[in-house]
């Protein structure tokens, strides 16, 4: 039941929450409207209570009256209050019943009876003054009369009181039903605005996060999707879009690539000339001089080719580097040890003035390629080295983020890059080293490897103040 209420729609859920809000209403309504027809009733049933306990309290009074003031009139006044409260009680036996118990109605219709006949007896000997026997007569007869009407009198007042009580009890219901509803009615609309914005803010959270990281170059789907129908359609819509992108991004790096083919096979064909070209001079030169030339000139020669294979030697690695598409092979890596692994195997580059800091925290780790995470940071650092002339400073921070990626950059206080060369710095060929100083194939194997991580890397400089190398990569933990 629960997965199935789950899986309902947000739309769904939110028209289910209404509907029950609404019919919460409803019964309270109808139920302050109830309260409030009973208390009408009550009250309207409360009128003849009231006339019968004061239909009593007038028969006691004008009864006072009769004894005190031998009054005629009393008497008959006395009567006709007790028909009167007989009447009451005829037309109301069942109500009268519901408040005390129809032994106690049958009781006190007794009493009337009983009440009116001693009436009867005692008019006789007060109307006679018959003086003795008659103060005898009377004086039995007012006892028995003050007796039943005490009687009378605490039957009609406790059914007054019972009455009042209940309209009592009515009006709490009706004040405190409505202030109920109205509470329950306002918790359920919090309620319901609360899930509605818990809901629909984690979804724009989740796909402003899934924009930010797309902006970046890192076309990676949502996984956390919610289980609420129409939201996680939205959601899936937005990794399809992802993974087209991604699709799209890597045949548009694969169509730069041939793009680029006949710049690469111009610059290779340049390259590469050139140490063939030396080679052959050098050649010829030992071939004329052999029988003549002593050893240091010879080695000087022969130094001179090998220098020159080892430059289109590194060319050509450069080269099926480049043209490699397999699989990276993912493992996570201590951020720190690999920067320190790469300063180590570019020691020897070095300069001796350039200072070099690595501000990276030892606990950060992130998914990688080692090898090929290796090869972009010499590429960075060996760039980084040559730029700077005389002394000066390489910086190394890393800073994980709160979206599980690590931004990297590698500054210098080199020469800086000029602002128009900016947007070629990663075309292949191209560098803005003197010439025989590279290839011009580093940046853009660069690029490619932090592409192929779903990374992005950027890159601000300005002459004579230095360049930063900006890399964010996915897959950040710090353990």
């Amino acid at each position: 039941m629960f997965s199935a209420l789950r899986s309902i729609s947000l739309r769904h859920k939110v028209i289910i929450g209404a509907a029950v809000v609404y019919l919460f209403m409803t019964a309270t309504i109808l139920g302050s409207y109830y309260t409030m027809r009973s208390l009408e009733e009550k009250i309207s049933y409360l009128e003849n209570v009231s006339k019968l306990e004061e239909s009593v309290l007038e028969i006691r009074r004008f009864e006072k009256n009769y004894f005190l003031y031998a009054d005629k009139d009393s008497l008959t006044t006395a009567l006709y209050h007790l028909r009167r409260v007989e009447a009451l009680l005829e037309a109301n036996t069942p109500k009268i019943e519901a408040l005390s118990s129809p032994q106690e109605t049958t009781a006190f219709k007794a009493s009337l009876t009983e009440y009116g006949r001693f009436l009867g007896q005692c008019s006789g000997p007060m109307i006679k003054e018959q003086p003795s026997a008659g103060q005898d007569v009377r004086g039995d007869c007012e006892s028995s009369i003050r007796k039943t009407g005490n009687a009378m009198a605490q039957f009609a007042e406790t059914v007054a009181k019972r009455k009042r009580d209940s309209i009592k009890e009515t009006m709490k219901a009706t004040v405190t039903l409505p202030l109920f509803g109205l509470i329950v009615v306002g918790c359920g609309l919090v309620a319901i605005g609360s899930f509605l914005f818990t809901k629909v803010t984690r979804s724009l959270r989740l796909l402003e996060i899934g924009t930010t990281r797309i902006a970046q170059g890192a076309f990676e789907p949502i996984e956390s999707l919610p289980v609420e129908r129409d939201i996680r359609n939205i959601l899936m819509a937005f990794n399809s879009m992802a993974l087209e992108l991604q699709d799209r991004e890597e045949q548009l790096v694969q169509s730069k690539k041939l793009a680029s083919l006949g710049t690469m096979l111009a610059g290779v064909a340049h390259e590469v000339n050139n140490p063939l070209s030396n080679i052959s001079s050098a050649c010829e030169i030992l071939l004329e001089e052999l029988d003549e030339c002593n050893k240091e000139f010879q080695r000087k020669f022969l130094k001179n080719v090998l220098e020159q294979v080892e430059k289109a030697r590194t060319l050509i690695l450069h080269l099926l580097e480049f043209s490699r598409t397999k699989e990276l092979y993912m493992e996570s890596v201590n951020l720190k040890e690999v920067v320190e692994r790469t300063l180590d195997l570019l020691s020897s580059e070095k300069p001796e003035d350039v200072r070099v800091m690595v501000q990276i925290d030892p606990k950060l780790h992130v998914s990688v390629d080692r090898r090929k995470i290796e090869q972009a940071f010499t590429n960075l650092i060996s760039n980084a080295f040559q730029a700077i002339d005389g002394e000066g400073e390489v910086i190394i921070r890393a800073l994980a983020k709160g979206d599980g990626t690590v931004k990297i950059r590698v500054s210098d206080s080199g020469k800086g890059i000029p602002e128009e060369d900016l947007p070629q710095i990663f075309d292949p060929f191209f560098t803005t080293k003197d010439v025989g100083k590279g290839t011009g194939l580093g940046l853009f194997i660069t690029h490619d490897i932090v592409l192929r991580h779903k990374g992005t890397i950027q890159v601000k400089s300005s002459p004579e103040k230095g360049t930063t190398f900006s890399i964010r990569l996915p897959g950040a933990e710090l353990s």
